[in-house]
């Protein structure tokens, strides 16, 4: 019984990659929908909270500065008064880039228990003039066109917010590495196919978009400073009004640098956490289960099939391994080289198969780990429903 299980499960994981496969492939044969407005005459506010630390700040910056777009754009950078590299950098730019509009927005610190980033976007919004208003993170950068792959979206009926998908250029260091890694062989593949069983139930907060009037229907950010997780608290916003969240073909990169061990794990930690405490907690029974079928499980197979294959070792054991591991390593390498900008240097492809041992290992100490987190330079400590006090902040360290 346990064995014909087993085999049952080995099936299913290998069909659920040629799925996941194929749902990628059909998502971006879709078409962009036909704008509803004239990009020339729309204005796009991008709101960017600041925060200075990373070398590649500049150079995201500068990339979304110069991405071609047909659509008239106002950047407001949101930066801490106690900033001071990065307000001398975002000034230099400003001057450098005087054929934009660029207003620079200095703030104080937020209070305790006011989320440092959204305490941004609610100054930002506050001064924003678009009739579209986009949430840009400063590590995040646009394509070349890229608003004009996700903002026709939110004209269709019933679509309150836009997003897109992540992929990371980072490649500098060897944790740097990892992490871009983890992210490019699992972005699509996770967000994607889930969409096709389900309507999102979050968003990517690197990067969204709605309307302004849609925005200000939902009362903005106002009300949400006290949610860590400021991209899921504003999709729950969007889907209690009623509205739908919009996946996106738009892909956008990524460029964080990691310098060493201690930031990986805590990175990625972090990024086990904020949905345990938040999301996890607001999901309905279905939208459980399909987590736990298509993410959870496929995440944890790969430690459970070595685990598996070293303990009770047989030539078709072996062989079914290969072929699941080579068949997950093809597949990265084609979406790699199709549709992420062929972002991984080919040195980096063979960790992919080390980073499905890897990462269960992280997943299971996350979700035993206690709340205790680092985000934005700030020390905090998550509390349960994604609330969340200061231990340390930044500038206090």
């Amino acid at each position: 019984m346990i064995k014909r299980l087993w085999l049952l499960l080995c099936g299913l994981m290998l069909g659920q990659r040629c799925w996941k496969w194929w749902q990628v492939w059909r998502f971006f044969r879709q078409p962009t929908p036909q704008s509803q407005r004239e990009p020339a005459t729309t204005l796009v506010s991008l709101l960017q909270p600041i925060l200075s630390g990373d070398p590649h700040l500049a150079t995201c910056l500068r990339a979304n500065l110069d991405a071609p777009s047909s659509y008239g754009r106002e950047w407001l950078w949101l930066i801490d008064d106690n900033d001071a590299v990065a307000q001398q950098l975002c000034h230099e730019l400003q001057a450098e880039y005087a054929n934009q509009t660029i207003r620079i927005i200095s703030l104080p610190a937020p209070a305790e228990r006011v989320n440092p980033k959204t305490f941004k976007l609610i100054a930002g919004l506050a001064q924003a003039q678009g009739q579209i208003i986009c949430v840009l993170d400063d590590d995040t950068s646009l394509p070349a066109y890229g608003l004009e792959a996700c903002l026709p979206w939110l004209d269709q009926a019933g679509v309150g917010l836009a997003f897109g998908l992540p992929y990371y250029r980072s490649f500098d260091n060897a944790w740097s590495s990892l992490v871009a890694l983890f992210v490019n062989s699992n972005s699509l593949l996770t967000y994607v196919p889930y969409i096709q069983v389900s309507k999102p139930f979050t968003i990517n907060g690197m990067f969204y978009a709605l309307r302004r009037d849609v925005l200000e229907q939902l009362n903005g950010f106002n009300g949400l400073e006290h949610i860590l997780a400021d991209d899921f608290a504003v999709a729950q916003r969007v889907k209690q009004a009623g509205l739908g969240l919009q996946q996106t073909s738009m892909r956008h990169a990524i460029r964080t640098t990691v310098t060493n061990a201690q930031r990986y794990r805590s990175l990625i930690q972090r990024w086990f956490i904020f949905p345990r405490e938040s999301l996890l907690r607001h999901l309905n029974r279905r939208e459980r289960s399909l987590l736990l079928c298509l993410v959870i499980v496929p995440t944890m197979f790969p430690l459970i099939l070595a685990i598996v294959t070293v303990l009770r070792p047989s030539q078709r054991q072996r062989w079914f391994s290969a072929i699941y591991t080579l068949f997950g390593l093809l597949n990265f390498i084609q979406i790699d080289q199709q549709y992420l900008e062929q972002s991984t240097p080919r040195r980096y492809w063979l960790l992919v198969p080390f980073l499905e041992l890897l990462i269960p290992l992280q997943l299971i100490q996350a979700l035993l780990a206690p709340q205790r987190i680092v985000w934005r330079g700030h020390v905090m400590d998550v509390e349960k429903g994604g609330e969340f006090r200061f231990v340390q902040r930044r500038d206090e360290q």
